[in-house]
């Protein structure tokens, strides 16, 4: 009888010992799963950068590179990689095409900040940094930029991320080591997103001269927020602009459509235009009004994304 007793204890012992195993596996696991989706999430990443009324940016490269936007079209010539480009790219080995998952980005008087998700070299980083006449102190590097009022920095904030900075501030990576409020506003599901806070279209020098045209028409709007991403077959381009009141939505709409129709007409007239990707798109807007909202869209030519890729 004891024999058996001890048999009869031993079997669900022995099952329970794997199955412990395996649910304390399981829970490492998911606990892993859930702190890279808390860690890479648009609001908490966002909540990293300086508390400024800032332009943000987030491209999700992973998305692209699915959805083939990031290969090049079937007879198209590949263009040279630009100098500083192939010299980034043979020093450290990091592919963007290849190795960039995500970025979310902002971009303040405080300088250009960025975390990006991804493959990285972090040897090969390193020593890019310092062969270019910069430092490295632990995990922090440091490199001229291309103006003396430029300072690059950089760190791992993980084995897959990356943070960096563009700055006055050469120690301007460490700011983003740390997490503050998430971020409440509402985020685009769209695989590329650009947030522009209505100050920073008044800035005199905020608007690329062609695009002043287009974009002026904008300077009354609180905040606009511009996707790209696929729609149907084809890809698209949407505006989505809050303003202070109806009326000046109404007005933003009105002269959004008055621009498109100025393209229209030097589209017709200037064969240059016609060669211009962004002229183009410009040319295809389509605009409506609703309350204080104005949205826009525009069909995306494949050419353009690899013109504005061309050579990296």
């Amino acid at each position: 009888m004891y024999v058996s007793f001890l048999t009869v204890v031993r079997k669900p012992i022995a099952w329970a010992i794997p199955l412990a195993g395996l649910l304390l596996a399981g829970g490492v696991f998911g606990y892993r799963i859930h702190s890279k989706r808390v860690f890479f999430d648009p609001r908490v990443l966002l909540s990293r950068f300086p508390a400024e009324d800032a332009l943000a940016m987030n491209v999700d490269f992973a998305a692209l590179r699915k959805a083939g936007l990031l290969n090049e079209s079937p007879g198209q010539s590949k263009a040279p990689l630009e100098p500083e480009y192939k010299q980034f790219l043979d020093g450290t080995g990091f592919d963007y095409k290849r190795d960039l998952d995500s970025v979310v980005a902002s971009f303040s008087h405080s300088g250009s900040f960025f975390i990006a998700r991804g493959r990285f070299h972090w040897a090969k980083l390193r020593d890019y940094a310092v062969r270019g006449g910069g430092s490295c102190y632990q995990d922090l590097c440091r490199m001229q930029g291309s103006k003396p009022e430029r300072h690059i920095s950089f760190l791992p904030l993980r084995d897959d991320a990356i943070a960096l900075a563009v700055s006055t501030n050469d120690l301007a990576a460490t700011l983003l080591t740390k997490t503050g409020e998430p971020v409440t506003a509402a985020i685009p599901a769209a695989p590329v997103w650009l947030s522009v806070p209505g100050a920073e279209l008044r800035r005199q020098d905020a608007l690329p001269p062609e695009m002043h045209l287009m974009l002026s028409a904008l300077t009354s709007a609180d905040r606009v927020i511009i996707t790209l991403g696929t729609a149907g077959p084809g890809i698209e381009a949407h505006m989505e602009a809050t303003c202070r009141t109806q009326d000046d939505a109404r007005v933003l709409a009105s002269q959004l459509r008055t621009t498109t129709s100025l393209f229209k007409e030097a589209l017709a007239r200037d064969k240059k235009v016609a060669d211009d990707e962004v002229a183009m798109l410009l040319t295809t807007g389509s605009f409506d009004q609703a309350d204080r909202r104005v949205t826009g869209r525009w069909p995306v030519r494949k050419s353009l994304l690899d013109a504005l890729t061309a050579g990296i």
